[in-house]
């Protein structure tokens, strides 16, 4: 399982190099125009692996698949709801509370199961957390109580969806498959909010279009390995190493457009990146612990 979740640092990177190309974007398209062509390149592409592979994007599970689908976008689309009304630093430091609730979820299992929780990577998570307030350095007033509220409604959807991508790996259900539904639901959103809430498509150029094409790749990349990472490895571990985002993307930043960063930035990063080898090293060593007590017991049988 351990090894599964490591996929989360592959994600990462992925939605770093994405983010790139939604920037190189922006001054052609709209938010909800970008949910649309993100989309529809993972569908076009997903399309494509299956036909060549000889597989089928048949399911007997398609109301797991619709659930995920509603959550993803509905999370996707109050998030952008939230950006412009605070400020992005205090914005993002909320939605990465994910992780805060998923260890208080883990805790409330093992209280109810009478189990030991999972300590040493709920420290790590918490400790993680701290580092991307460093980075971040979110400020608060009343004026930001509503979108911080949405912002907070939305890292628990992102639990709910993390558990419902969980159900479908334990069904047997392939990451490709999962991101395909979520993709064709985001393009559908993407399309129709486009015409609701902005003012419509616009067509791509052929440098646009180039942009267009790198965001979609990057972006179906990162849900295909998110998935992995949730769907079969430690739901803990993964949501601890989510916070390596922060700096893989701040590492591209640097290296495309010379963007500096501060003392505190670096402090953060720090702390981000020894919990994330804390997080693995713990879970790492628990998992061979429990597989030494299973031969243990099998033997004993």
């Amino acid at each position: 399982m351990m090894k599964q979740s490591l996929w989360a640092l592959a994600a990462a990177a992925c939605f770093s190099l994405m983010a790139v190309f939604v920037k190189l974007c922006s001054g052609y398209f709209g938010s909800l125009e970008l949910v649309f062509y993100r989309s529809l390149i993972g569908v076009v592409s997903i399309l494509l692996f299956v036909r060549s592979q000889g597989l089928s994007l048949k399911t007997p599970y398609l109301g797991g698949h619709i659930k995920r689908a509603v959550l993803g976008t509905l999370s996707v689309g109050l998030w952008f709801f939230t950006i412009g009304a605070m400020p992005l630093g205090t914005n993002m430091t909320l939605i990465y509370t994910t992780p805060l609730f998923m260890a208080v979820n883990f805790i409330i299992l093992a209280l109810i199961r009478k189990e030991s929780a999972p300590w040493g990577v709920i420290a790590a998570i918490a400790f993680g957390f701290l580092g991307v307030t460093t980075v971040l350095q979110p400020t608060f007033n009343q004026g930001y109580m509503v979108p911080a509220l949405i912002c907070l409604f939305v890292s628990f959807i992102d639990l709910v969806v993390y558990w419902q991508i969980k159900e479908l790996g334990n069904l047997k259900e392939p990451s490709w498959r999962i991101v395909f539904y979520f993709s064709m639901f985001g393009a559908i959103f993407g399309v129709i909010g486009s015409y609701i809430f902005g003012d419509g498509m616009h067509m791509p150029t052929w440098e646009s279009g180039l942009y267009l094409i790198g965001m979609g790749i990057c972006a179906t990349l990162g849900q295909i390995c998110t998935t992995r990472s949730y769907a079969y490895g430690n739901m803990l571990l993964s949501s601890c190493l989510g916070f390596s985002a922060i700096p893989i993307s701040a590492l591209v930043s640097f290296i495309l457009f010379s963007e500096e960063v501060s003392t505190n930035g670096l402090l953060g990063m720090i702390m981000i990146i020894i919990a994330g080898v804390f997080a693995t090293i713990y879970t790492k060593r628990t998992e061979a612990a429990n597989r030494a007590r299973e031969a243990q017991k099998a033997q004993s049988a």
